[in-house]
């Protein structure tokens, strides 16, 4: 039985292709979904419909999904329509966070592995030391830092939804540090210990074998021996982490936008708009149900569906677990 069939011989692989790929049709096809009208709140925000009211509307032809009232606004905001943008908006901003995430936390726990000695001691206590830094304190700081130094230099000032113009610096410099987002930047320096820690401790199992004692015979530069013996083989933990680690941060996106600490997620966003509803008239939960269940099910299975399926590479690169797809 071939690699291929066996993975997908377990029924949680096909659930899994199936949520990821009903998300990523969404993203591609976000334009034909829920085409953009002239009338626009935000990006990622549409009007629906002429309807003005401060109570939600429920789902009506047009409006799948119904619509929520845009923060202290009478004007009515399309669900559907940011559920859609949203999720090209996670993709992009998961998958970027991710990769960038684990290429630098992989070249750092080669290289150490590789260099051993005091030099892997040194970056490995750096390592321990960004481990023991909580992620949402680096979230701040650098968002901190961030707005010090555009402040300073008379640019732009960043919020949690759009970037809202200012007096833009002419050095290139200056217009460099407006362009980065603080959220994204700080997840990524706060994130690449583990890749960093799987890596290490398989490149110092490795670097000694006969295959890589083979390469340096052979004449083999440093960065050869690294890039095209070492990593490849010690990169698959990393792969697997790497596929969970797209829905985790896209969760952590969504859930700093809903506390109020950027982040830039437009689902994290709609559910601020939308908690003044989740509890109804006499308490009744389902009242405006539409204003957080779509939004909620979207995060829940956009999370569940790269979760499944880096089990499933889990099971599958793990030699030990190749004996399990067979039975």
């Amino acid at each position: 039985m071939n690699n291929l069939t066996r993975f997908l011989k377990r029924w949680q692989n096909l659930v899994a292709i199936l949520i990821i790929g009903v998300f990523l049709v969404t993203a591609l096809a976000a334009p034909l979904l829920a085409p953009t009208k002239p009338k626009s709140l935000t990006p990622g925000f549409q009007i629906a419909g002429d309807v003005r009211t401060r109570i939600p509307q429920a789902p009506r032809p047009g409006v799948p999904f119904g619509s929520v009232p845009f923060a202290s606004s009478q004007q009515q905001m399309d669900i559907f329509y940011t559920i859609v943008w949203g999720t090209r908006s996670a993709l992009q901003f998961g998958l970027t966070v991710a990769l960038l995430t684990a290429v630098f936390g992989i070249i750092v726990g080669a290289l150490g592995g590789y260099l051993g000695g005091v030099a892997n001691e040194i970056i490995m206590r750096i390592t321990d030391a960004f481990l023991a830094f909580p992620i949402i304190v680096g979230v701040v700081f650098i968002q901190q830092l961030y707005l010090i130094l555009v402040e300073a230099s008379g640019g732009i000032f960043y919020t949690n939804i759009v970037l809202e113009p200012g007096i833009s610096g002419s050095n290139s410099i200056i217009q460099l540090i407006e362009k980065v987002n603080p959220v994204m930047l700080a997840i990524i320096l706060f994130s690449w210990m583990i890749y960093a820690r799987l890596t290490n401790a398989l490149v110092l199992t490795i670097k000694d074998l006969d295959y890589i004692q083979a390469a340096r015979a052979l004449g083999a530069g440093h960065s050869r021996i690294i890039f095209r013996h070492l990593i490849p083989n010690a990169i698959s933990p990393a792969i697997i982490l790497f596929t969970r680690d797209i829905g985790a941060i896209v969760l952590l996106q969504a859930a700093l936008t809903f506390i109020g600490l950027g982040g830039d997620s437009l689902w994290g966003e709609l559910l601020v708009i939308s908690r003044r509803w989740i509890i109804g008239p006499g308490g009744n939960l389902f009242a405006y149900w539409w204003t957080y269940i779509p939004v909620t099910l979207a995060i829940i299975f956009f999370g569940m569906g790269w979760n499944l399926l880096g089990d499933g590479l889990n099971d599958w690169l793990n030699p030990r677990s190749a004996q399990q797809f067979d039975l």
